[in-house]
């Protein structure tokens, strides 16, 4: 008895396993539209903030949980209008990042299977260079569209629809890579008009060859560079030796106010660069092939174009 008593008192302190479809739905990201959902820990930021009758700002939740490679903290973003504030939680306080719109450098949103997450990059409030990034399910990807949105065209107006001209300016990559196609075709927010668009495949260098077999390794991925008269949209496969990645992608955004320079150099015989320079030294290259180069030369030309005007 005594034996009995004292194992079912140790079993009753331990935490209950979660079943997969629980495990999948404390991932799920979630939106929270009033005061009255907002966690009591958030509670006094939101009361400092709100003035009476505002209206509350729109705000998704992102869980903590170990599902990842790496431990996630909760975190909650919230569209103030001008300023995107993210609070990142640690034990029973928060660290606040407050980032107004138009000193965003850029956003990131990666996806593969049905691990997401968004990258912010920029100047806070505070004139301190940083970056938060959210992790969530895929399932939940579409709580995050009106602030994508608000950032992405923070000093433009947009609209609800895309033209179908800009579309089908897509076309005519279908027997090219068609899920690049359609990457691109969901990149576009309306009003955006597409100015250039050059998608360079995998590239790969020979290793060795072996019995009569070739080895390589991939030294850049597929990606996709897309100018529009707003931004600059880089779409790419994650570099990683895990091939269920390519069910996947990574979609950088950058406005072309926030491009400092954008420049072409030759690595060497077969392979250029292209470095896209950023505000706080951050900054971007991508690999092409050799062949490539009057296409990216069209691309500088067009960039050249709309920001000297």
């Amino acid at each position: 008895m005594p034996w009995g008593q004292a194992h079912n008192s140790k079993t009753a302190k331990l935490p209950k396993l979660l079943s997969p479809a629980d495990l999948t739905r404390s991932s799920w990201a979630k939106p929270i539209k009033s005061c009255a959902d907002v966690p009591n820990i958030y509670k006094e930021f939101f009361d400092s903030l709100l003035v009476e009758g505002q209206a509350f700002p729109y705000t998704v939740l992102t869980p903590s949980y170990e599902r990842f490679i790496h431990k996630t903290t909760e975190k909650l973003i919230s569209d103030f209008g001008h300023d995107i504030y993210i609070l990142e939680r640690s034990g029973n306080t928060f660290e606040t990042h407050c980032y107004p719109v138009d000193g965003i450098s850029y956003i990131e949103f990666r996806t593969v299977l049905l691990d997401s997450s968004i990258t912010i990059c920029g100047a806070t409030s505070h004139g301190v260079h940083a970056t938060s990034r959210l992790k969530f399910n895929s399932v939940t990807d579409p709580y995050f569209t009106p602030i994508l949105k608000r950032i992405r065209f923070a000093t433009a107006d947009f609209k609800d629809t895309i033209h179908v001209k800009e579309i089908e300016k897509f076309n005519y990559l279908f027997q090219l890579n068609y899920k690049f196609m359609n990457y691109g075709k969901r990149s576009l927010v309306g009003g955006e008009q597409v100015l250039h668009i050059f998608q360079q495949p995998e590239i790969q260098e020979r290793i060795l060859t072996f019995m009569g077999k070739t080895y390589y390794k991939t030294i850049s991925p597929t990606h996709m560079s897309i100018l529009t008269n707003r931004e600059l949209i880089l779409i790419r496969e994650e570099e990683t030796r895990n091939r269920e990645d390519r069910y996947g992608g990574v979609w950088d955004y950058i406005q072309l106010s926030k491009i400092i320079s954008l420049s072409l150099s030759e690595k060497d015989d077969k392979l250029l660069v292209l470095t896209i320079q950023l505000p706080e030294n951050a900054c971007f290259e991508f690999l092409y092939q050799a062949s490539a180069k009057e296409e990216i030369n069209q691309l500088l030309e067009r960039f050249r174009e709309l920001t000297t005007e």
